[in-house]
């Protein structure tokens, strides 16, 4: 096994173990488990979960959901099995060590109620690869295109179902027309923001599976305020979660990022995480 670090997260609710050099997890995985609407009871499959961070903050915010996240490197599958065993987690997070264009809806014991997942953000011919190969996956499409999470999303959601992306704000029309195409019709889409006066960087996509035409521009989401500090949403995310209600179209709130500046991703693939 690579060497490993070992953090607390969550004010130390959360123990995660990731790769000391290679891929680690991103402010974009916190994000987008923030972000997410979750209902009681729901089943989850998290797509290409690394080292499980966005099931594990989804299990800690929501305790009465079941979580399946699949990975196809297996390093990181056993990172992610380790974390949730450390976590006192496994009656309800499902590691599954596979490539999502073969898994089936027999393996999460039926369909699932919402597929969630922070993709590679690069078309695998474009920027440079990054010579470590669990850091390219992670950012390139090598083992899994957009088109590839799409389609086995609407494979594995219930009819009823939902997918939950967070993609770079430069690719949202592509996301956008795939999901439809695939019969996943977007609903809401929510642009993020380093801060306010500047472009969008990243986008969070949901949408509904066999669902009725209508998107929702939900408000703006920023990570730091007009002074360059975190948004007091952005510092609640790492704090409890009863003080920091689900994100909710209905209100206008502060954004939210990540608990260390985030490096924010060229147009060539140069950054620390994905």
């Amino acid at each position: 096994m690579p060497e490993l670090t070992h953090d607390t997260f969550l004010n130390g609710r959360l123990k995660i173990r990731q790769l000391k050099s290679g891929y680690r997890f991103s402010i974009d995985s916190v994000i987008l488990a923030n972000l997410a609407l979750i209902k009681p009871g729901e089943r989850i499959l998290d797509i290409g979960t690394g080292c499980g961070i966005i099931s594990l903050i989804l299990a800690c915010r929501y305790p009465d959901i079941t979580l399946f996240g699949v990975e196809i490197q297996p390093d990181l599958a056993a990172i992610a099995a380790r974390n949730v065993s450390e976590n006192s987690l496994g009656h309800r997070i499902t590691i599954i060590c596979q490539d999502i264009r073969t898994i089936t809806p027999e393996q999460t014991d039926g369909c699932v109620d919402v597929v969630i997942c922070n993709p590679p953000h690069f078309e695998a011919a474009s920027g440079r690869i990054n010579p470590d190969m669990g850091v390219a996956i992670a950012r390139h499409e090598i083992k899994m295109t957009i088109d590839d999470l799409i389609r086995a999303a609407y494979r594995m959601l219930d009819p009823n179902g939902r997918l939950m992306v967070i993609y770079p704000a430069w690719r949202m029309t592509d996301i956008i027309i795939l999901m439809r195409e695939a019969g996943i019709e977007p609903k809401q889409a929510v642009l993020i923001y380093s801060k306010p006066g500047e472009n969008a960087i990243r986008v969070m996509v949901e949408g509904a599976k066999n669902g009725r035409k209508g998107l929702i521009a939900a408000p703006p989401f920023y990570i730091y305020d007009q002074n360059g500090r975190y948004s007091n949403v952005a510092r609640s995310m790492f704090g409890t979660f009863a003080e920091t209600p689900a994100y909710c179209i209905q209100a206008n709130r502060e954004g939210a990022s990540a608990i260390t500046r985030p490096e924010v991703i060229d147009t060539d693939g140069n950054q620390n995480g994905k």
